[in-house]
C-alpha cells in the first residue's frame, strides 16, 4: 500500500464513522423528536421539528467536502437519469410565480429531495452491504420495542393521561376507535400518522430481514412488538400494506432463491405465530379496529380510498394544468413560512387536498406528476431486477426488502407529503439498492474475468 493509499484509507475510515455517527443522531431525532417536542420541551417544538434535517442538510454539506475517492453504490441508469429529472424539475417549480415567496419553494425542495442524500450518505455509513444487513438486524430490536411498548401502555391509558399529550390540540384533537373508545396513539411521534408510518416501515423491514436470515431472539422479539402494534393506531392501512408487502416479498424470496418451498411455509407458520400473539395480546385494539373498518365500509365513498390513492392525481389535471403551483405550495408546512398571508391562499379557492398523488400534480403540475411516476416506476423494476437475477445473497436479499417499498411508492407516492418517517424509509431502500447495483456489477465483472482466464487456459492446452 503506498502512502497515497493509506491516506485515502484512513480518510475514508474517518468520514465513514462520522457519517455513521450523524445517521445514527439522525435516526434518533426522526423516531424521537415527538416525544421531546410533546412532553421536555414543547416551548422549541417548531426548533426540534426541524432539527433532524438540519442535521442531515450538515451531513450531507459535511460529506461533499470531504467525500472520500471510493465508491461502493451506484444507480441504474434509467433511475438515475430520472431522478435527475424530477430534481431539476422540483427545484425549478420552487421559482413559480403562484407561490408566496421563496421560502415556501425551498420548503418544497427539502420535502420532495432531502431524504434522497440518504443514496450518497448509506454507502458511506457502510462499506458493504453485509455489514448494512448486519447492522440493521442489531439495531432492530432497539428501533422497534420502546416505541411499541410506549404504544401499548398509550392505549391503556385514558385520554387525558399525560401520555396521551399531541403537540397541539388538547383533547380535542385526539383520535378514538372502536365502539370502547381506544385512543389512536401516537408513541413517540407528534401525530397519529407518524406513528402509523413507524409501525408500517418497521414491519416491513422486520419482515424483509427475517426472510433474509435474521433469526437471533432479540430481532424475533422486536419482530413480534411490531406486528402487536399494527392495530395501535386504528388505520386500516397499515394493516393492508403490512398484509401486501409480506405477500410481495414472500413471493420474491421464493423467486430469488433466498427460501425454498418448505421454508416459506416455515416462515408463513412462524409470522403466523406471532400474529396469534397480537391477537391474543391486543385483542382489544384489534376488536376496536375491525369495528371501525365495518363502519367505514358502510360509509358513502369510504371504501374507495385505496384506489384514490392514485387516482386522486386526475381530479387536479385541470386546476394545476402542466406546471402547478409550486414546489411547497401544497405542503402543510408552508402556511408557517408565508406569515400575513392566508393560508393556501396561493390556490384556486375551494380545493380539498390530501392524497399524496394529487399533491403531486398541484404542486409540480402534469409534468412534474409524470417525471415522479416515471422516476418511481424505474425504481420498482430496478428493485424486482436485482431481487430477482442479482448475483450475490445479499445483493437479492436488498432487492427483495425494498420490492414492497418501491412498489408502494410507485402507486402512493414516494413520501413528499407523508410523515419524516416514510419518506426516510423510502429512500433508506433506494440507498441500499444502490449499494447493491455496484455489488452485483462487480460480482458480474469478476465472472466475466473468471470465464475469460478458464477460456485462455483451456486454449493453452
Amino acid at each position: 500500500m503506498t502512502s497515497r493509499d493509506f491516506r485515502d484509507s484512513a480518510n475514508r475510515t474517518g468520514v465513514a464513522g462520522k457519517v455513521r455517527l450523524g445517521l445514527g443522531l439522525f435516526l434518533l431525532l426522526l423516531i424521537y423528536d415527538g416525544a421531546l417536542r410533546k412532553w421536555v420541551l414543547p416551548s422549541a417544538e417548531q426548533i426540534l421539528f426541524i432539527a433532524k434535517d438540519a442535521l442531515l442538510v450538515g451531513l450531507l454539506v459535511y460529506v461533499l467536502l470531504h467525500r472520500p475517492r471510493h465508491r461502493n453504490a451506484a444507480m441504474q441508469p434509467a433511475a438515475r437519469a430520472l431522478l435527475l429529472l424530477y430534481a431539476v424539475w422540483v427545484s425549478l417549480e420552487a421559482g413559480n410565480l403562484n407561490l408566496p415567496n421563496p421560502l415556501v419553494g425551498i420548503w418544497g425542495i427539502k420535502a420532495h429531495l432531502l431524504y434522497a442524500s440518504l443514496i450518497l450518505l448509506l454507502p458511506l455509513a457502510f462499506s458493504n452491504l453485509d455489514e448494512a444487513l448486519r447492522w440493521l438486524v442489531k439495531a432492530y430490536p432497539w428501533i422497534t420495542i420502546p416505541v411499541c411498548a410506549l404504544a401499548f401502555v398509550q392505549l391503556a391509558s385514558p385520554a387525558d393521561s399525560f401520555i396521551n399529550q399531541q403537540v397541539r390540540g388538547g383533547l380535542e384533537m385526539i383520535s378514538y376507535f372502536g365502539e370502547s373508545g381506544l385512543v389512536r396513539v401516537t408513541g413517540t411521534f407528534s401525530y397519529i400518522t407518524g406513528m402509523g408510518a413507524f409501525v408500517q416501515a418497521t414491519t416491513v423491514l422486520g419482515m424483509g430481514l427475517f426472510l433474509g436470515g435474521a433469526r437471533s431472539r432479540p430481532f424475533l422479539i422486536g419482530l413480534g412488538f411490531a406486528l402487536a402494534a399494527l392495530p395501535a393506531t386504528g388505520s386500516r392501512g397499515v394493516i393492508a400494506v403490512a398484509a401486501v408487502s409480506a405477500l410481495i416479498m414472500l413471493v420474491a424470496a421464493t423467486g430469488a432463491r433466498l427460501i425454498g418451498s418448505r421454508m416459506a411455509v416455515r416462515i408463513v407458520a412462524v409470522i403466523a405465530v406471532l400474529g396469534a400473539i397480537s391477537l391474543q395480546t391486543q385483542d382489544a385494539a384489534w376488536v376496536a379496529l375491525q369495528q371501525r373498518a365495518q363502519g367505514a365500509a358502510e360509509s358513502h365513498g369510504d371504501t374507495v380510498r385505496a384506489f384514490t390513492a392514485f387516482t386522486n392525481a386526475f381530479s387536479f389535471f385541470d386546476v394545476a394544468g402542466f406546471l402547478g403551483f409550486g414546489s411547497g405550495s401544497a405542503s402543510l408546512g408552508s402556511p408557517a413560512l408565508a406569515e400575513g398571508v392566508a393560508p393556501f391562499s396561493w390556490l384556486p379557492p375551494g380545493i380539498y387536498f390530501e392524497e399524496e398523488s394529487g399533491r403531486l400534480v398541484l404542486e409540480l403540475g402534469m409534468f412534474g406528476w409524470l417525471f415522479s411516476l416515471a422516476m418511481r416506476v424505474a425504481m420498482f423494476f430496478w428493485a424486482v431486477k436485482l431481487a430477482l437475477k442479482g448475483r450475490t445473497r445479499s445483493v437479492r436479499v436488498a432487492g427483495v426488502l425494498a420490492l414492497p417499498v418501491m412498489a408502494l411508492g410507485m402507486y402512493v407516492g414516494n413520501g413528499v407529503f407523508a410523515p419524516p418517517v416514510g419518506g426516510t424509509f423510502y429512500w433508506f431502500s433506494v440507498g441500499l439498492l444502490a449499494m447493491a447495483q455496484y455489488e452485483n456489477r462487480v460480482a458480474l465483472a469478476q465472472r466475466t474475468r473468471s470465464r475469460t482466464q478458464h477460456l485462455q487456459v483451456a486454449a493453452a492446452r
